[in-house]
């Protein structure tokens, strides 16, 4: 894989570039609000920082990047530009010159949270922030939240139910000053008023005491999950269980949900690669993997006849990316005629590559692999099993630079990775491939990824 261009992380990502260390202390203020600020008052002295997770991490404006929807996350908190917001008196949250926005203005629970040039008028755009730490949504009567309240690393964030639990509640910068005294310009009568269908009855009102939980004050880290378990579900669920990420097709047309081609009635994800293009992946919605950690993958996928398996150069089917740039710890691949285990490209300062066969690349028929990784920077402990269609094609191998890439002096990448499938390869390639993902499960035991 010589010449192979560098992979684009998900952190801070590519949807995922590098997340940094929590470096000193930014005091985070939330100002006893009622309701939100209406628009029209000149800013000054904006204040810029993080927005706190009260059960840990910082909201994250995903890869640093700007293109319309891009998704916001919950990230170890860090200095990136993506951390860097501020709350402007018309209600908007802003970071890198844009406003956080609910996708495609829509207000049902677990809308995802994007990025959005701001608007005078959209009310999703608006958010009222009030003393006890919840942050709603002036359109949609529903609160800021990580998916499904779990906290770890990347999970996408989203308005949600409003709920009292810390996952609900952000310590944000504080609102900016004005140059125009308020004597002189008004509150407009015009401003969007709360939402009376804020929450459930059993929901704390919006103007009852702070919780006894303090804000955070110092840069809290993401806790990484010990166990975890996911099921891609195409049939029930399309895409709905993975990652908004635009900029994971590149010369590509984003993948498409179809009728399985092996299996009546049931879903599956197509991806089509034309000659030249380069990527066309998803990213599940799981917690990342990290140091010491051991998980169970079953990757089922079909080759239609015409899938060009004997390509000379890279063409990736699914990876364990490092966050940050560079290519992957861990890999499989199709080409010369094999599904291969690779990976070490980039793996800092010396790559320490390694290729693996696990057997034929088989079209016209449906190919189950389950994979057995120990993740671990070091050697002796990082480990890879695989099994295709049942039988044992790789035991106990440790790559020579472990399943985890370290950081290095010179980088802020983590030691984290996580999970990507689709297509990935060489702009060289001239030939169409086009294949489907049949399902994609994530487990802590062989049992629970088993079929």
């Amino acid at each position: 894989m010589t010449g192979k261009v560098d992979d684009v992380g998900r952190g801070i990502h590519g949807r995922r570039a590098a997340v940094v260390a929590a470096l000193g202390v930014i005091a985070l203020v939330i100002a006893a609000l009622a309701t939100g600020i209406g628009p029209g008052r000149a800013e000054a002295a904006v204040v810029t920082g993080r927005i706190a997770d009260y059960a840990g991490g910082c909201l994250e404006n995903a890869n640093n990047a700007t293109t319309a929807n891009n998704p916001q996350q919950l990230n170890t908190c860090g200095t990136g530009a993506g951390q860097q917001w501020s709350r402007y008196s018309d209600g908007t949250l802003r970071v890198q010159g844009k406003c956080a926005d609910l996708r495609s203005g829509a207000t049902t629970a677990n809308t995802r949270v994007v990025l959005a040039t701001c608007s005078t008028t959209s009310t999703s755009q608006r958010w009222t922030l009030y003393a006890n730490g919840f942050v709603q949504n002036q359109k949609s009567g529903t609160c800021l939240a990580p998916l499904g309240n779990q906290i770890y690393a990347k999970v996408a964030v989203t308005v949600t139910t409003c709920a009292n639990v810390n996952a609900q509640k952000w310590a944000l910068p504080a609102v900016p000053t004005t140059t125009v005294a308020p004597t002189t310009t008004p509150k407009p009568t015009t401003t969007t008023p709360k939402p009376t269908t804020v929450a459930p009855t059993t929901t704390p009102k919006p103007t009852a005491a702070p919780p006894t939980t303090a804000p955070p004050t110092t840069a809290s880290p993401v806790p990484t999950q010990t166990s975890q378990t996911w099921n891609s579900d195409f049939s029930a669920s399309g895409f709905g269980r993975f990652d908004d990420t635009p900029w994971n097709n590149v010369g590509a047309s984003a993948p498409t949900i179809i009728s399985s081609p092996v299996t009546s009635g049931a879903k599956a994800a197509q991806f089509t690669m034309p000659a030249g293009g380069t990527r066309t992946e998803i990213v599940p919605t799981t917690a990342e993997f990290t140091e010491g950690q051991e998980r169970w993958f079953r990757f089922s996928f079909y080759l239609p006849a015409g899938f060009p398996t004997q390509v000379n150069s890279w063409q990736v089917l699914t990876q364990w990316k490092n966050d940050g740039e560079g290519s992957p710890p861990l890999e499989i691949t199709a080409g010369s005629g094999n599904l291969k285990l690779e990976g070490g490209y980039g793996y800092p300062g010396t790559p320490q590559t390694f290729s693996q066969v696990i057997g034929p690349a088989t079209t016209g028929k449906r190919t189950d692999l389950i994979v057995h990784v120990v993740f671990s920077r070091d050697p002796s402990r990082g480990t890879v099993d695989v099994w295709r269609d049942g039988t044992q094609a790789i035991s106990g191998y440790k790559p020579t630079g472990g399943t985890l890439y370290p950081t290095t002096a010179a980088s802020t990448d983590t030691v984290a990775s996580y999970w990507k499938m689709g297509i990935y390869r060489d702009s060289a390639i001239t030939q169409q491939a086009q294949y489907t993902i049949e399902g994609a499960k994530v487990g802590n035991t062989a049992a629970q990824v088993s079929n």
